[in-house]
């Protein structure tokens, strides 16, 4: 079984090639899933590709994406019917279980080879409730599973759908489907807390991404504050704000562009050699200012 590369650190390390194979992947998935296709959310990465599209000369590209992440309901997966052969309709569709570095085949991340050179890692998520956080449930037995991510459960009220037609991999034809995924407020609360777990200069770059080309800063607070205003998902919401704040925003007693958000961020847009320097200063600075005038209109 071919191994995965790397994550790469750095936006020049994605490719638009590469984004439009997760798409392929993604929707070849959702065929595997039958008639419970429409209880998966899409999070991740590949999010933005629906949530901003690129619009030159005012949007750019996202830069991309090398893996597809879902958020499964398994309450609704469990009521229902057909889900039982889920690992065979996976097989058949050309996905494997990813082998872990301990040699144990995953239950929740199944890959898919594209070519010589690529392949795209799926990894199966779920809500956790009041489960412990990456802590796995099983789905078909022994073979699919899903882990559990703190507040993902808030993808099955908030999201936003796009039909996509794209064409199915191993020559099946061109398939026509509604993704489902994570809306504007989900998406920057699940990577914020992705942030704030793993560090990851990635889930700073889609997060800052999404808030700059969303809409102005005002567009960004109005739609947390139709959220807070509704009562739902007070936990996520909070639990979302606090690690904007703790980890970009001003006013944590020191310069807010020096937090580890913004840095890494920086860094992600710009690399972290000498001769970039200044471009990734005025990238922090913007990360930082950005994200903190989105939090004062919010709690103004």
């Amino acid at each position: 079984m071919m191994a995965l590369a790397p994550k790469p650190k750095t936006a020049d390390g994605y490719s638009n090639d590469h984004t439009t194979a997760c798409e392929q992947v993604l929707v070849t998935l959702l065929g595997a899933f039958g008639t419970l296709k429409s209880t998966i959310r899409l999070v991740g990465g590949l999010v933005p590709r629906y949530l901003t599209p690129e619009a030159l000369p005012d949007i750019p590209p996202h830069a991309g994406t090398s893996d597809v992440d879902v958020v499964l309901n398994l309450q609704v997966i469990a009521d229902g019917e057909g889900y039982a052969s889920l690992a065979q309709q996976l097989s058949e569709r050309g996905f494997e279980r990813f082998m872990e570095e301990n040699g144990w085949a995953s239950a929740w991340r199944w890959q898919r080879r594209i070519s010589e050179q690529h392949v795209v890692l799926v990894e199966f998520l779920r809500g956790a409730g009041d489960q412990k956080p990456f802590s796995k449930i099983s789905i078909d037995g022994e073979e699919v599973s899903a882990l559990a991510i703190e507040h993902a459960e808030i993808t099955y009220d908030w999201y936003e759908e796009k039909r996509v037609t794209a064409k199915l991999l191993d020559g099946r034809g061109i398939a026509v489907e509604d993704i489902r995924y994570a809306d504007l407020v989900a998406f920057i609360i699940l990577k914020a807390l992705a942030f704030d777990s793993r560090g990851e200069p990635k889930d700073a770059g889609d997060m800052i991404h999404v808030m700059q080309y969303a809409g102005p800063p005002e567009h960004v607070a109005s739609r947390f504050l139709t959220k807070i205003q509704s009562g739902e998902h007070k936990k996520a919401l909070d639990a979302g704000l606090d690690a904007l704040q703790r980890k970009f925003a001003e006013g944590n007693g020191v310069e807010g562009y020096l937090l580890t958000g913004p840095v890494l961020y920086g860094q992600f847009m710009h690399g972290d050699n000498e001769d970039t320097s200044e471009e990734r200063i005025q990238a922090q600075r913007f990360a930082t200012g950005l994200i903190t005038e989105v939090l004062r209109l919010i709690h103004a």
